[in-house]
């Protein structure tokens, strides 16, 4: 069965590159029918961050990635961290080293400090010298019983050609004069990642590995280490970098990578899902939105670029809005509500609930085609949850539409209020803008020399909903009593 899994080191926030890393693997994986695991690499205790696995197992459920075992869901293949492991690591880190394939390192860290150092200012690949490499067997016990703390270091053969097929890159060839003598086991007990990942994978049957580009130069020191135990290598798959729209390197150092950032704007899930995916590949169609379905059944590693892909929010903004705009009213209103709850709580229980459903409805339909993502709804509503409506004369002054004083804009006021007035609430849309058109031209004016006072009236804004659209949210008797409002303060 095919095997694939995501092996984060719980570090900080999951990354909007590491969220596409385990979308490709769960994708991958569903498509072939096999399993998605989620493994904890904690054996870096100097970067652990104990929050991070609860926020892992969050991120994966809420963007509908929950693994098919891990943690909270095991299987016969635990421990899933890899610091329950350690016994484990110790059996095959013995095997190596009864069979030559691994020594003892004695070097201290300011010795490797001092090595490095001196390769740098050479401008020489810093690698290990392997002075510890040729000690003999007695020097080695010496030590061990001496109590000098060590390192275990695998024995890296002597120019070797590495190669191995790269359902990405295709054919990859390394050799073992540019491989260092890596460290498997540190100082502290702990295994190193490039040792725990191999034996875990075997152990855990993972037979895809799909991961970052960055990670190319470690695979002949993972090949080396699968020959060493005579185990059958996974097919690997080094997915291209995502970069910002600027063309450098995606990082927490020059934007916004936490999954949760995303999710605090209020993105919608399929929306961020579907725009990842197709970061770095390419579906070969000129569709753009897929269900989740659809990218099970036309997900293809073969068909992943080489080259870094390009994330841009405002790509991102365009596949949101998409969304929103397909969803039906009453599932946007859901999942409105649920995105206040929980990222905008004072908002939701002071404001927005204290509300008619209907009213909010109405609301959210008419921003519909206007949102890019949900974040945007308290701005873009505010005169719809006040009665403190402040306006400017200026706004009401507008050439273009033949308003050049304030004369104009108390006739059309007074003869909005009077249409209002005449008439119940509107049924439509469409009845409403007849009935107004009826009556402007029978006072001989044009139909932006009432329409747009009105809209500022009701909204005191230079941009939003336009009269009509207000009007039909607010109902007559309410669009009435801000438009007297205001233009008694006008007079």
């Amino acid at each position: 069965m095919i095997t694939t899994r995501f092996a984060p080191s719980p570090t900080w926030y999951v990354h909007i590159w590491s969220l596409r890393t385990v979308l490709y693997n769960y994708l991958f994986a569903k498509k072939n029918k096999g399993k998605f695991m989620l493994r904890i690499e904690d054996t870096d205790r100097t970067r652990y961050v104990e929050w991070s696995i609860d926020n892992m197992i969050s991120v994966l459920n809420t963007f509908w990635l929950t693994p098919d075992e891990g943690p909270n869901n095991p299987w016969d293949k635990g421990p899933y961290m890899q610091s329950e492991r350690l016994d484990i690591y110790q059996k095959y880190i013995n095997i190596l080293l009864e069979k030559d394939l691994a020594y003892y390192c004695f070097c201290s860290s300011e010795r490797l400090d001092e090595l490095r150092k001196e390769q740098e200012e050479l401008k020489l690949p810093t690698k290990y010298d392997q002075a510890c490499r040729y000690l003999t067997k007695e020097e080695v016990e010496e030590k061990l019983k001496a109590g000098h703390p060590y390192t275990i270091r695998l024995k890296v053969p002597k120019n070797e050609n590495v190669v191995f097929e790269d359902m990405v890159k295709w054919k990859i060839e390394i050799n073992t004069k540019d491989v260092d003598d890596q460290v498997l086991i540190k100082s502290d007990s702990f295994p190193t990642y490039h040792f725990a990942v191999v034996v875990d994978d075997h152990l855990m049957w993972v037979t895809h590995v799909i991961r970052w580009d960055e990670w190319v130069p470690s695979t002949p020191k993972h090949i080396l280490l699968y020959r060493a135990f005579w185990w059958d290598v996974p097919v690997y798959s080094h997915l291209p970098l995502l970069l910002w729209i600027d063309k450098k390197k995606l990082s927490k150092r020059t934007g916004d990578v936490a999954c949760e950032v995303y999710l605090e704007k209020w993105y919608l899930i399929e929306a961020i899902l579907n725009y990842i995916a197709l970061l770095g590949w390419n579906p070969k169609t000129t569709e753009e939105i897929f269900s989740m379905e659809e990218l099970i059944e036309k997900f293809d590693l073969e068909q992943i670029h080489k080259a870094g892909a390009v994330f841009d929010v405002e790509k991102l903004n365009w596949f949101n809005s998409k969304y929103i705009v397909s969803s039906n009213i009453e599932t946007l209103y859901t999942k409105l509500c649920d995105y206040l709850a929980k990222y905008d709580k004072d908002f939701y229980e002071n404001i927005f609930s204290k509300f008619d459903e209907v009213y909010n409805k109405k609301i959210l339909k008419e921003l519909q085609t206007r949102l890019n993502y949900f974040a945007e709804f308290k701005d873009l509503t505010k005169f719809f949850y006040t009665e403190n409506i402040a306006c400017r004369e200026d706004l009401f002054i507008n050439p273009k539409m033949k308003i050049e004083d304030i004369s104009v804009v108390k006739k059309a006021l007074n003869l909005t209020i009077e249409i209002l007035k005449n008439n119940s609430d509107f049924s439509s849309i469409d009845e409403m803008k007849n009935k107004f058109i009826e009556e402007i031209q029978k006072n001989e004016m044009k139909n932006w020399q009432v329409l747009w006072p009105a809209r500022v009236a009701l909204t005191g804004e230079e941009f939003s909903p336009w009269a009509l659209e207000m009007i039909y949210i607010l109902w007559n008797k309410k669009a009435s009593l801000r438009i007297e409002k205001i233009l008694n303060l006008l007079k």
